[in-house]
């Protein structure tokens, strides 16, 4: 889905591009419970809600502005399998051990505590996406699924783009982001 077909306000996005990625790194199918943490906008709740027909996605957010925008973006875009939480992870987390499929876009600095609960709780096999752009959490998840024995990658992703509708395009650069996909053993 395109970036402009989200109701965007001032809260932060996973942006077009890696949506992709993510989703790709998911492996999602259409009976898979999902769990989208600091769901943002709601742009990875909402794709993801359109690939798993058959299951559940539960996003959670813990800003108020960001929680009215991922309704307002569930309402256009007629998802009705999105289970909207308003908590600062961990807390909201309570149905861990029935997810399969997890994306970490915001960890609020708490992405210790949230991993650890999903290594205790989840199911075996529990695929875990985190994004990341601050170098500590990077660094943090990649050092607690090497501990605990995650068969996990790490890449680096960016992204420019040209605006093809001015004067004299050139590229603008995105941040870049850590993308740490593991699977729980």
């Amino acid at each position: 889905m395109k970036d402009s077909e989200f109701i965007r306000g001032s809260v932060p996005m996973t942006k077009g591009e890696i949506r992709t990625i993510v989703l790709s790194k998911l492996e999602l199918n259409s009976t898979d419970s999902f769990m989208d943490i600091g769901a943002g906008t709601g742009s990875v709740s909402i794709e993801a809600a359109k690939l798993v027909t058959s299951g559940i996605v539960i996003a959670i957010e813990h800003n108020s502005d960001a929680i009215e925008l991922i309704n307002k973006n569930i309402e256009k875009h007629s998802v009705s399998n999105i289970n909207v939480i308003q908590a600062t992870a961990p807390n909201g987390m309570e149905s861990v051990s029935s997810v399969n499929k997890f994306f970490i876009g915001g960890s609020g600095g708490n992405i210790n505590d949230i991993l650890k609960l999903i290594d205790t709780k989840a199911p075996n096999n529990a695929i875990v996406v985190v994004t990341a752009i601050v170098i500590d959490t990077m660094y943090q998840t990649y050092r607690f699924m090497k501990e605990h024995n995650y068969n996990f990658e790490l890449i680096q992703v960016a992204v420019s783009s040209v605006n093809t509708q001015t004067e004299v395009p050139m590229l603008t650069a995105r941040n870049p982001i850590f993308i740490i996909t593991g699977k729980k053993q």
